[in-house]
């Protein structure tokens, strides 16, 4: 079919020639942004991404200067070479708030993390978990991720390039899920190549490539490849539709090419695939909008990716953009060759484009004295766009994209989070009232739990009713209700007609709501209805089998938390739950070693920690029960349970017998 197609252009309009392909290899010229939107064949679904490798022999300077770069480095196998970050001798990164040790180490070439927790100078619990994946260029940060049979996780350990020092991940200071906060298909569709997501799963990759590519902002290459190939290329003065060039893209085009990854906030997509069915060339508010709150003074709160955002409050930006301006309309691009490292681009090159605007004729030069410019080496940049701290990575420091005249009494970025005036749309235009509260749910759930949030989505969403139709008003007022812990909110929707035909989380969402009431035979059936939506969703299985167990169907529950462990052994949460599963099953052994396993994948696994001392009790060993019983009750002090079965084993009961053990 693809073949079919370029045929017929190459017979028509664009008379692809041999001739135009003898100057594919040239480093191409510079092009300024274009005003006429392109049909692009790569937009079609036949297109495919072929790698950055095949971009190599035609394009040499390009790729060997953009696989040095920060986005070439953005993502790498994990070990002691691609690394940034010192490993001999590291000091270890304490939480606090969790009372847990993090070190990292190496053995050879290898990286690790070893999780450990003391009690005086005794070691009373370690993990080792290995490194798989270094994500970041080392530009600001090296995160890590661990692969667990495709299933990918953040690790909580983090270099911090710019301050020179480890610290825990963003997020996971005395939260975040120490080892099991999963790597999603939206998370990888900027911090690297498109990879092979399996689909039906939360985290899982079938192959995961090795940095951002050249495809991420030209669009998937295969057409391209194909055509120069067979040594067909565009007519003079004719676009190359096969491929993108952002430079020949419309301003607001070539924006969005960057603002899909260089944008944060709370995203809100049109669908599950959008973060990968988005190609540049594309306008990206048909797949995307991106919200953010706006507080009493922006200037000074501002994240670490919101450099199209800031750039856009510059009067340079504006001014640029106003229909029949003379001036140059300025985007990303006007400073920054994305196929170029930001460290080998020197200062001048910025300055430059200052400077192509802010001339003498326009009575736009520099107006400070020389003595002022003289300090600043007569840097635009320095001045203008000032590094400053962000709100969301500590550690770090950015240029901030707002370029203007620093008041030297303005209020220093970062600091305490000002008071919430609204939420603002920074990618996109025309939100809808449903896509605003779908944003303020995101942004509920991602970044804040301010209760005032949730009633401003509900705002939102009452309008949005009048409008939208009933069904797909559905999973977003079920979001709203489970975020708002209205499980009988929850129930009544689930009831309605247009309820039928949701995605898998708003089954995951009213199968909570209906376990909560103990309503087993609908819980079932939604938590199963969203497994056969996603199967490969480890945390929808895991939930499924506890909704089994709850109905009285133990066997079942063990085989979907055997599923479970067999995709993925780490998955701490479904030790715990087997073991209970295997209790009723009346496997008493297999259920100790779970209970075990859960402990020592995390010491503060509360259910655990209690269900193994109830076996040691059980089984006559008080002695073993006893430190694990008295964690349980540090950890939840009123549980009566714990302070019953701890009365238990500090007076066993003359004659006692081992027993299966029941939950405390």
């Amino acid at each position: 079919m693809r073949n079919r197609v370029i045929e017929a252009i190459a017979a028509g309009a664009l008379a692809l020639t041999a001739a135009a392909y003898a100057g594919c290899g040239r480093e191409a010229d510079p092009a300024p942004a274009g005003t006429v939107e392109v049909a692009y064949l790569n937009h079609g679904p036949d297109a495919e991404y072929v790698g950055r490798q095949a971009c190599q022999s035609c394009h040499p300077g390009q790729y060997e200067t953009f696989v040095q770069s920060e986005m070439g480095r953005s993502f790498r196998r994990a070990v002691l070479a691609q690394s940034d970050a010192p490993w001999d001798g590291v000091a270890p990164i304490y939480d606090e708030a969790r009372d847990l040790h993090y070190q990292p180490f190496r053995r050879g070439e290898s990286l690790f993390v070893r999780e450990y927790r003391l009690a005086g100078r005794d070691t009373v619990h370690s993990r080792e978990e290995r490194i798989d994946y270094i994500v970041g260029s080392g530009h600001h940060t090296n995160s890590h991720i661990r692969d667990v049979n495709g299933h990918l996780y953040q690790v909580p350990v983090t270099w911090y390039a710019q301050a020179g020092l480890w610290g825990l991940a963003p997020g996971f200071g005395g939260a975040g899920d120490r080892f099991m906060r999963p790597i999603t298909h939206a998370c990888m569709a900027c911090h690297n190549a498109l990879p092979d997501f399996v689909e039906g799963s939360e985290n899982r990759f079938a192959h995961v490539p090795l940095g951002i590519d050249c495809e991420r902002c030209h669009g998937p290459g295969s057409i391209h490849v194909e055509e120069r190939t067979a040594g067909r290329g565009p007519a003079a003065g004719q676009p190359d539709r096969t491929i993108v060039n952002p430079r020949r893209l419309p301003p607001d085009l070539q924006l969005n090419v960057c603002e899909r990854c260089h944008m944060q906030g709370a995203a809100v997509w049109e669908s599950d695939a959008a973060p990968a069915a988005f190609r540049p060339g594309m306008r990206l508010d048909e797949y995307q909008h991106v919200f953010w709150p706006r507080a009493a003074d922006s200037l000074a709160q501002f994240t670490m990716a919101s450099h199209p955002a800031r750039l856009r409050m510059s009067a340079c930006f504006q001014e640029s953009h106003e229909a029949g301006s003379e001036l140059p309309a300025l985007t990303c691009l006007s400073c920054h060759n994305p196929h170029l490292g930001i460290r080998t681009v020197p200062r001048e090159r910025y300055n430059a484009t200052c400077r192509s605007c802010h001339t003498p004729d326009r009575a736009l030069a520099c107006t400070e004295p020389t003595v002022v410019r003289a300090g600043g080496a007569g840097d635009c940049v320095s001045c203008h766009m000032p590094t400053s701290p962000t709100t969301d990575i500590p550690n770090v420091t950015v240029t901030d994209h707002y370029i203007r005249v620093v008041e030297r009494d303005a209020p220093a970025p970062g600091g305490a989070p000002l008071p919430i005036l609204r939420v603002a749309t920074v990618v996109g235009r025309n939100a809808s009232d449903l896509q605003v509260a779908q944003g303020m749910l995101t942004y509920f759930e991602e970044v804040t739990n301010r209760p005032g949030v949730l009633d401003s989505a509900a705002a939102r969403l009452e309008r949005a009713g009048r409008t939208e139709p009933p069904a797909r008003m559905v999973p977003a007022l079920a979001r709203l209700h489970f975020l708002r812990g209205d499980h009988a909110a929850l129930r009544a929707l689930a009831g309605r007609p247009e309820a039928a035909g949701v995605d898998a989380w708003t089954h995951y969402r009213f199968g909570e709501a209906f376990a909560s009431a103990g309503a087993h035979a609908a819980a079932l059936r939604h938590l199963g209805r969203a497994v056969a939506l996603l199967p490969g969703h480890l945390r929808f299985r895991e939930r499924l089998a506890r909704a089994y167990h709850a109905s009285g169907r133990a066997d079942e529950a063990r085989r979907q938390y055997d599923a479970v462990l067999g995709a993925d052994p780490t998955f701490e949460p479904a030790y715990n739950n087997r073991g209970m599963a295997l209790l009723a099953l009346g496997d008493l052994p297999a259920a100790e070693a779970d209970f075990r396993r859960a402990v020592d994948l995390y010491p503060d696994a509360e259910m655990a920690l209690a269900n193994l001392a109830s076996v040691y009790f059980n089984t006559g060993r008080p002695a073993a029960a006893r430190p694990l019983l008295r964690r349980a009750m540090d950890l939840s002090p009123r549980n009566d349970g714990y302070r019953r079965l701890w009365e238990a084993l500090e007076e066993p009961p003359a004659g006692h017998t081992a027993g299966p053990a029941g939950r405390p």
